[in-house]
């Protein structure tokens, strides 16, 4: 992690809308949710649909912003990924010394591009207020397709808005911390393409060899952290990867040991 003063704010590239930069409010949208807001309103408006790298952007855009002391989430939770339920546990929980998020049912809640320093910042700093609905697994669709915001949803948005207002703390007492490194500073898409190249090697190549289990459990081998690249002994691939440790949760996920 480097402080780094001058730094353009947000230093971390994402899907987000920015309004007013001293604004004590950041709004996450999560998974495929529409809302049209006055920017006046918020410092910057955004998504989250993993609950690993996109949230890790979400944490490194806020601790870089002193201002922001509240972050609404609002949206619907997705299945599978499950990023609104390991937001909710990083605020109450925290990371353990794996920096895994202690939460019930995230996939890969691992947050491998930020130290504990920096979670404990963004836990400190910000408040969270929690308009996530439904966070129910029975109501919620594999697949939910882009949705505009009712006129409820938008009407209790804004009245969220306006009582983060009424309670503005003022900025932070701490220093400004900006976390750049690899696995951040890549834009969205090219992280997700890199994330589900590496998924789909790994998957093909144990379903080519179900029975050879040494095989299949080989670790991976680091040939670059800089630049990230790993060497995979099962088939022999080399890849590049936005973050090596994390490339090695998602590898163990998919054997089955997803609390490893």
């Amino acid at each position: 992690m480097m402080e780094l003063s001058g730094t353009k704010w947000p230093p971390v590239p994402g899907d987000y809308e920015l309004g007013n930069e001293e604004s004590s409010i950041a709004i996450l949208v999560v998974g495929r949710g529409q809302v049209s807001i006055p920017a006046e309103s918020f410092a910057v408006k955004g998504t989250l649909k993993t609950e690993n790298v996109g949230l890790e952007k979400v944490v490194a855009n806020i601790i870089s912003n002193r201002n922001i002391r509240f972050l609404i989430a609002c949206g619907k939770e997705e299945f599978g990924h499950f990023p609104g339920s390991a937001l909710i546990g990083l605020c109450k929980n925290g990371v353990d010394e794996r920096m895994r998020i202690n939460c019930e049912r995230s996939a890969i809640p691992y947050l491998c591009n930020l130290n504990p320093e920096a979670v404990e910042r963004f836990r400190g700093q910000v408040e969270l207020i929690d308009l996530i609905y439904p966070k129910s697994a029975d109501e919620i669709i594999a697949y939910d397709p882009i949705y505009k915001f009712d006129q409820a949803r938008t009407e209790g948005l804004l009245k969220a808005i306006e009582d983060c207002k009424a309670r503005d703390p003022g900025p932070y007492p701490g220093e400004l911390i900006f976390v750049l490194n690899q696995g951040l500073v890549q834009e969205g898409g090219k992280v997700g393409a890199q994330l589900n190249k590496l998924a789909d090697t790994f998957v093909t190549s144990m379903l080519q060899m179900p029975s050879e289990k040494l095989s299949t459990n080989a670790d991976l081998v680091v040939m670059s952290n800089r630049f990230g690249v790993i060497y995979d002994p099962v088939d022999g691939s080399v890849t590049v990867t936005p973050s090596v440790e994390f490339a090695g949760r998602l590898k163990a996920y998919l054997r089955g040991e997803g609390q490893a």
